[in-house]
């Protein structure tokens, strides 16, 4: 695993552990995996509401630190998945995406 993005992994994976302890939480892939749809579906919420398209609205802001924090939770739990199923999120990420790169 390489630095940057693996590194960011292995600490989310540690709160994770922590966080799953603290709460008497059953650890477990299943688990993640739903936390990730549930946090998938708050930063939905929070997109509608700034995009002016849901009933709870937020601007400014409020809008942007609360799209922040579920954008912040979805990659947290996509990290954390990445590492309980053994996958290098970083080598994935530059094998999907950063093969379209532009080379000078």
């Amino acid at each position: 695993m390489t630095g940057g993005l693996g590194t960011l992994q292995l600490r989310l994976e540690r709160i994770s552990r922590q966080y799953e302890a603290e709460f008497g939480i059953e650890p477990g892939n299943d688990w993640i995996m739903f936390k990730l749809q549930e946090e998938l579906g708050e930063l939905t919420q929070a997109y509608l509401a700034i995009t002016q398209r849901s009933r709870h609205r937020l601007e400014g802001a409020e809008g942007h630190e609360a799209l922040a924090r579920e954008l912040a939770d979805v990659l947290g739990f996509t990290l954390v998945l990445a590492q309980r199923m053994g996958i290098d999120a970083e080598a994935a990420v530059k094998a999907k995406w950063l093969k379209y790169e532009a080379t000078p």
